[in-house]
């Protein structure tokens, strides 16, 4: 775990730009940013960054770490999305980038994946894969290594919601106070219940020193995401923690 003079931001993309939890000093806050580029400025001296957005795009093929991803989060992987090729990202239209990213990849694209072109040029614009303070993350991977196995349940339920709250609540002592003041603070058409909570699991997962990687091969030039290690369980994805 990073010491208790560490900053580490977790980041994950919002209605309305950018949300954060930061933790410095070990102490938790929240805050919103209009633009990416506030998240680098205010947080220049932060020891790491981890952000749920693409970092890298397929050129040919899709990536490796977003395969690997959802292998790993068995049912759960439908929350990995495979994100545009560079020229589809650059689109404005959803039919024209779908076209671009099918003379590319060989097949078009989701219409979520193409809702988050401008996040992923925004990030883009700031950030390069070999970038030695952002990384990109998965909030259910992170979700998956506090829990020991992939949480059976969406974010979107009731007992998807507790059961994550719970996993954070072991990890930040006051997660639930903060929680709470982001949902009486923002509208939820500003910022939605689960970008809290998956901006909460990116900070503890940055809090975490030996963070692993897909495709964990070192000398690896593809796109990586970044995650706390977990082993995935003979009968996968068949328990969950419990509803709260």
């Amino acid at each position: 775990m990073a010491t208790n003079d560490s900053t580490v931001v977790g980041v994950d993309a919002c209605q309305t730009g950018w949300f954060l939890t930061v933790v410095e000093n070990g102490e938790p806050r929240m805050d919103r940013v209009g633009a990416f580029s506030e998240n680098i400025e205010n947080h220049s001296e932060a020891d790491r960054i981890l952000v749920d957005i693409p970092i890298g795009l397929p050129k040919d093929e899709r990536r490796q770490c977003d395969i690997t991803a959802r292998d790993l989060l068995g049912s759960r992987g439908v929350s990995v999305f495979y994100p545009p090729c560079r020229s589809a990202v650059d689109c404005d239209e959803y039919q024209e980038a779908s076209d671009k990213h099918r003379e590319k990849v060989g097949h078009g694209h989701s219409q979520q994946a193409h809702s988050i072109s401008q996040k992923i040029r925004e990030v883009a614009e700031m950030v390069d894969p070999d970038d030695d303070q952002v990384y990109e993350s998965h909030p259910e991977l992170c979700f998956a290594a506090l829990n020991g196995q992939p949480v059976a349940y969406s974010k979107s339920s009731e007992c998807g919601r507790g059961i994550r709250m719970k996993l954070l609540s072991d990890e930040l002592d006051s997660a639930k106070k903060c929680y709470q003041q982001a949902r009486d603070t923002y509208l939820l058409k500003e910022v939605r219940r689960d970008d809290i909570l998956d901006s909460m699991v990116l900070v503890v997962a940055a809090r975490d020193r030996e963070l692993t990687k897909i495709p964990s091969d070192v000398s690896s030039i593809d796109p990586r995401i970044y995650y706390p290690e977990f082993e995935v369980p003979t009968a996968h994805f068949e328990q969950a923690s419990g509803c709260f």
